[in-house]
């Protein structure tokens, strides 16, 4: 694979990326950090924690928001949700060990969190939030299959994750200024007793997440203000960053690492210093509207998620916070191939300039400043050609020395067309997509958001004819004597002009029927983007394993011959490869 255009600016330090059928509602680290549980609607899936190679699916109904726990010794998996039901797996078998119903017919409080006991043989359930004045803890027998006892926490609802300490079950309440532990036993009759009273924090506000690390008696909390962390063992304040939108907090196991968080801008990873907590790197997740951080319990590595989408990191990777933010979407890229593999022209949606590669070097042979808002290009040896705001411009391009950035602009065009069909006008409230027919003789024009179909004559810029259409991008086919439209679905037309009338008229195509030649976002040569991302061969070798920020889907794709352009929107340009098994 050689990279035209590019690299390094969109390979970003991710490890590993992986999708999933549906959204990503939990994400949950093995206690021995080999193992990642990921838990959607109707399935949980266990992943590889170097790779993210799915080890194991398991199917179940659906029902109620999903909560994941490992046993101590990673051995098993249970999976509660807002219902009070459990299903437990063998992670060394793969198979299921018990499924608990509670009856009960309405969701519980939002909020949960679960332990097992140190043998692996019970599990504790608590629910409740901070607008209840207690909360609330089941435990359970796995092999017997049964609920076993009921607690209530004392003085308030419980503010973090309860764990497990010995035989007993120990959960934390907020007082003014302290942090009370609490302990129960998983099968004790007696109430749960106060084991410490440590100092805590005043004036937290409205809290958002709480995190307790025993280990250490850290707390951790994100507020509508900002992000604390506490060292309640000796009352002292470890980091304190005022910050709106906190998407998340973790821990690693030996507090060591400390991560959180901001919606639409990045994860923040802090680490251990002599004074409390510096800034370790960044990451800048390829969804950043609500990534969510989860550390492993080693701090190694890190993994954030979001809608459908896990991405793994290395916290101790030498690489160093990415510099560059993903530029805001102001508008998908256009890329056209010439016929003969040897140039590209690439240009924004909406922008004003178009740019024509060699695809040989990498090198700009031309830059053209088009001077209105660019919806299409095309681009031959000799020729490009741009569909604009109401007109079609032409331009040679540049032969002899001076093929190396040279720019022109409209006055140097050789043929400027003025269009009198609407259609081909820029509208205000969706984006159209345009072909250019080989010939340059006629243009095709779907609107994003329309159902019409319309063809041009650049010549003369007359409408020459119309249809509906399920698809948003047309193309031609390389003898230009079909238009085909690319969505859902691909559905194509006959241009048929009647020799008595001149009129030109589109006849519909059988639903059989595929373009000779293909269409620009599948490969002619048998070239294709796996569901797990990987560019494979005609023959079937992986060729590339796509970086996140490289993916995009089908539609976005730009296939010729042995090269792909990828137009994924959020970056700087688009990116061009050439492949080669």
């Amino acid at each position: 694979m050689r990279v035209v255009q590019g690299l390094p600016i969109s390979w970003k330090s991710a490890v590993a990326t992986v999708y999933h059928d549906t959204m990503v509602r939990m994400v949950e680290w093995s206690p021995c950090g080999r193992l990642i549980a990921v838990a959607q609607h109707d399935s949980t899936e266990v992943l590889d924690a170097v790779t993210l190679e799915r080890l194991y699916t398991f199917k179940h109904p659906r029902g109620g928001i999903p909560w994941l726990c490992f046993s101590p010794d990673s051995h098993l998996l249970t999976r509660f949700n807002d219902k009070l039901e459990l299903t437990s797996w063998d992670l060394q078998t793969g198979g299921p060990v018990s499924t608990i119903s509670s009856g009960l017919g309405e969701p519980c409080s939002p909020y949960l969190s679960f332990t097992y006991s140190m043998d692996g043989k019970m599990v504790a359930l608590a629910y409740g939030d901070s607008d209840i004045s207690t909360s609330t803890i089941f435990t359970y027998d796995l092999l017997s299959r049964t609920r076993t006892c009921c607690y209530h926490s004392p003085k308030g609802p419980m503010v973090a994750e309860i764990w497990t300490h010995g035989e007993c079950i120990r959960f934390i309440t907020l007082g003014p200024g302290s942090i009370t532990i609490w302990e129960v036993g998983f099968t004790s009759t007696d109430a749960p007793t106060e084991v410490e009273r440590l100092p805590g924090p005043r004036d937290l506000g409205r809290l958002w997440e709480v995190l307790f690390l025993p280990t250490l008696s850290r707390f951790a909390s994100a507020t509508t203000s900002g992000v604390l962390v506490w060292d309640a063992r000796n009352s002292k304040l470890l980091l304190d960053v005022g910050s709106t939108k906190i998407t998340g907090i973790s821990f690693s196991s030996d507090g060591c690492f400390f991560a959180y968080g901001i919606a639409r801008t990045e994860i923040c990873i802090w680490k251990e210093s002599g004074t409390g907590y510096e800034l370790h790197k960044k990451l800048i997740p390829t969804l950043l509207s609500s990534a969510r951080p989860d550390i492993s319990p080693d701090g190694g590595s890190i993994i954030t998620s979001h809608s459908s989408m896990v991405q793994l990191w290395r916290t101790t990777d030498p690489t160093p916070s990415p510099s560059i933010v993903p530029t805001q979407c102001i508008g998908h890229f256009i890329l056209e191939f010439s016929p003969e593999e040897t140039l590209a022209a690439v240009g924004r949606m909406y922008g004003n300039t178009a740019t024509v590669l060699d695809l040989k070097s990498g090198d700009p042979r031309l830059i053209v400043d088009a001077g209105m808002k660019i919806i299409g290009l095309r681009v031959t040896w000799d020729t490009i050609v741009v569909v604009g705001e109401g007109k079609v411009v032409t331009w040679t391009l540049p032969t002899g020395d001076d093929t190396f950035n040279a720019r022109v602009n409209i006055d140097e065009s050789v043929q400027v067309t003025m269009f009198d069909y609407p259609a081909i006008k820029v509208p205000r409230f969706y984006v159209p997509y345009t072909s250019i027919s080989p010939g340059f003789d006629r243009v095709a024009v779907i609107g994003r958001g329309s159902d019409n179909l319309d063809i041009c004559d650049v010549s003369t810029g007359g409408h020459l004819a119309g249809t509906t259409t399920r698809g948003w991008i047309p193309c031609f086919t390389p003898d230009g004597r079909e238009v085909w439209c690319i969505g859902h679905n691909v559905e194509g037309w006959s241009i048929v002009k009647d020799s008595e009338s001149g009129v030109t008229k589109l006849e519909p195509l059988g639903p059989t029927a595929y373009p000779s030649g293909g269409v620009p976002c599948r490969s002619s040569r048998g070239y294709r983007v796996t569901d797990d991302w990987w560019v494979v061969s005609p023959s079937g070798k992986r060729l590339l394993w796509l970086p996140h920020d490289w993916r995009s889907g089908e539609t976005s794709r730009r296939w010729n011959g042995r090269f792909l352009g990828l137009l994924h929107h959020e970056l700087p340009e688009a990116v061009i490869l050439e492949l080669d098994e």
